[in-house]
């Protein structure tokens, strides 16, 4: 997907395509297609880089409600960057389940406490 079309898009398009592209990575995840999971985590990227271009981030807030764990760790993730009092909790939590969100919730967490996590 295209910056322009990125730009384009309303402030609900982009929510709507963060969570779609979300859930779309985790199943590719879990079903070991890495291409497929780099085409979603682009997209993730993409929205996410159009929010805060738009002082807009807050507006995922409420997908750390989600019933989607991969949507929950991605959500929680970036909010690292604008409301760590909000994300870090959720990705405690998640840390301490097994599988890939779990991992990624660890390592996110690693970093971030190590002052090297990059945001898109």
């Amino acid at each position: 997907m295209s910056a322009r079309k990125f730009q384009k898009a309303t402030i609900e398009e982009l929510l709507q395509w963060y969570e779609e592209s979300s859930i779309v990575s985790g199943r590719a995840l879990n079903a070991g297609d890495s291409r497929a999971a780099n085409r979603a985590a682009d997209k993730i990227s993409g929205a996410y880089r159009e929010l805060r271009s738009r002082g807009a981030t807050s507006q995922l807030l409420p997908l750390l409600k989600s019933e989607d764990e991969t949507v929950r760790t991605n959500v929680a993730a970036h909010a690292l960057e604008f409301a760590p009092e909000l994300g870090e909790p959720v990705l405690l939590w998640i840390a301490k389940r097994p599988g890939l969100n779990g991992l990624a919730a660890e390592y996110v967490l690693k970093a971030w406490r190590e002052g090297t996590l990059k945001f898109p």
